[in-house]
């Protein structure tokens, strides 16, 4: 019954005259015309807690009626018995499953009062996937703060053949069509004089390999979120075809996207294509589903909404860390846990798992005391507890 009133709140609130609204991603539709095949319209009201500055509660606010946007829309879509038997189980799976994605939302009225921040958001939720629509992957990507990408990829004539020199004109197609392909969905990019520049033969020999902290690092050094390194091997077999010899070109791509500030895999790509007749059309083909495949893997991770943020603490003891550990799962939205990676001595190294972005995270450190802290970078937090 709460859930209806609450429904039919936003309803009122949403034709009222008077409130103050702001547009923001793409433009709704105007109001008369129905959502497009595979999408939901929805209102929905999100809440956050004041405790530092107004924007970000504002920006946390509008984060929380996406959620819930996208959970009642793709509510729509799913099984009612499933909805009245255990409503957490939809909850739980929306994201995992990459089922629903806000594609375009407009504020249509916003507050705060008694330490809190409200808006209501009304949302266009797209059903389809969101490979397919370039205006919900800019708004996750947004909300990632758009991580740059670097590709780091060689073309080996086998498998057990890697080479260190650079490609040649032909070999580093595959590379320029793969960055290609990222850029064409909208993420920013490394250019490859760039990666040319930084890296050295040890270090490409061992990202070629497999070693994702040194791609990390790499990554890191040319400013990069998410570098994709990897192999493909090509070659090219004779085989009869409509009962005459054909060349067949093959390309076997082994590639994975890592993230830099974490060295965590956020996407792999194993594939194998093969194409009679033309090779550079087998390689624009195998490109292209590599690329595809990333960007899915990479965007269906994000709207897990599973965060990580690393806090380098210093002047620690085991008490003082339990005590922030209880503090942050307290004191900050979002958070689902604080594990401890790493306790030596009087440094400690903690990793917070949230729903929420590491910098709505480190905003909202702030807030809990207890601490200084000494420095930040992308997802890392550098503190130093008080005696």
């Amino acid at each position: 019954m709460k859930r209806l009133s609450l429904i039919f709140l936003l309803l009122v609130m949403g034709t009222g005259c008077g409130t103050r609204s702001a547009t923001f991603g793409t433009p709704l539709p105007d109001p008369g015309t129905p959502p497009g095949q595979g999408e939901t319209e929805v209102l929905c009201e999100g809440v956050s807690v004041v405790t530092g500055r107004v924007d970000s509660a504002r920006d946390q606010a509008i984060s929380d009626a996406l959620r819930k946007a996208v959970e009642q829309g793709v509510g729509a879509y799913i099984d009612g018995e499933t909805q009245v038997e255990n409503f957490q189980l939809i909850s739980d799976r929306i994201y995992s499953r990459a089922s629903g994605f806000v594609s375009s939302y407009r504020v249509i009225h916003e507050e705060q009062s008694a330490g809190l921040y409200r808006v209501v958001v009304r949302a266009v939720v797209n059903t389809d996937g969101i490979e397919d629509d370039l205006a919900a992957t800019g708004i996750l990507m947004t909300e990632q703060g758009r991580p740059r990408v670097m590709v780091l990829v060689r073309e080996i004539a086998n498998h057990s053949a890697v080479s260190l020199d650079a490609p040649d004109d032909m070999g580093s197609m595959f590379e320029t069509q793969l960055l290609e392909g990222f850029r064409r969905k909208g993420f920013p990019v490394v250019d490859a004089s760039t990666t040319a520049n930084i890296i050295r033969r040890d270090q490409l020999l061992l990202i070629l390999e497999g070693d994702d902290r040194t791609a990390a690092l790499v990554g890191l050094e040319a400013g990069a979120e998410i570098i994709v390194s990897g192999t493909v091997a090509r070659s090219r077999e004779s085989r009869v075809i409509a009962g005459a010899p054909r060349d067949v070109h093959v390309f076997d791509v082994d590639c994975r996207a890592v993230d830099t500030r974490t060295a965590a895999i956020l996407a792999a790509s194993a594939s194998t294509t093969e194409l009679p007749f033309s090779e550079s059309q087998a390689r624009s083909q195998a490109s292209g589903n590599t690329a595809d495949q990333l960007i899915t893997a990479i965007l269906e991770g994000w709207t897990v909404n599973v965060n990580s943020t690393m806090l380098n603490v210093t002047n620690a003891d085991f008490q003082a860390i339990e005590d922030l550990k209880a503090r942050i799962r307290s004191g900050i939205r979002g958070v689902s846990d604080v594990l401890v990676r790493d306790f030596t001595g009087s440094r400690a190294t903690l990793e917070v798992v949230s729903e929420t972005t590491s910098t709505e995270v480190i905003e909202s450190l702030s807030g809990i005391g207890g601490f200084t802290i000494t420095g930040a970078t992308g997802n890392r937090v550098e503190l130093r507890l008080e005696n």
